[in-house]
């Protein structure tokens, strides 16, 4: 990730750097996120000994419902700030863009805020069609479907 390491010394000269349209690759153990095409554009100006950077994170990430299972993508579009000073020398925006990703994941993602996620009984999803099944929200059916916690609590 070289092209998001800034160092003080490029701003000798000119007193701003500007960024459009990076790829930006989230690399991410297998979680939440299935797949990213993210892009960053952010502009770098120096003031004197510090140097700001302003930038946005954008493009499409891929998720798997968290009531129903199927994959869905979701446009990501979020703002980001940094700074760091002369006696950094060096700075790493890439640390800064993941972290900022990684606080903009949900931690339920849904495919739609009136997703119905699946059958309790027989597994379908029932956004795509409604089963016969007739889940009982019912103490009979919580208690048959949980007596065996119930009792581990018991104990």
């Amino acid at each position: 990730m070289g092209k998001f390491i800034l160092r003080f010394d490029d701003f000798k000269k000119k007193k701003e750097l500007e960024v459009k349209d990076e790829i930006f690759k989230l690399d991410l153990e297998k979680g939440v996120v299935k797949k990213s095409d993210l892009k960053i554009s952010f502009k770098a100006v120096r003031y004197s000994d510090i140097i700001n950077i302003v930038g946005r994170i954008y493009g499409t990430e891929t998720f798997e419902c968290s009531r129903c299972l199927e994959i869905f993508d979701k446009s990501v579009s979020i703002a980001f700030e940094s700074s760091f000073s002369k006696e950094d020398e060096e700075f790493d925006l890439s640390d800064d863009i993941k972290q900022t990703i990684i606080l903009d994941i949900p931690m339920q993602p849904l495919c739609y805020d009136g997703c119905k996620g699946i059958c309790q009984v027989c597994g379908c999803n029932k956004n795509e069609k409604d089963c016969k099944c007739k889940e009982k929200n019912d103490g009979e059916f919580i208690a048959q479907k949980w007596s065996k916690i119930i009792k581990l609590n018991k104990k």
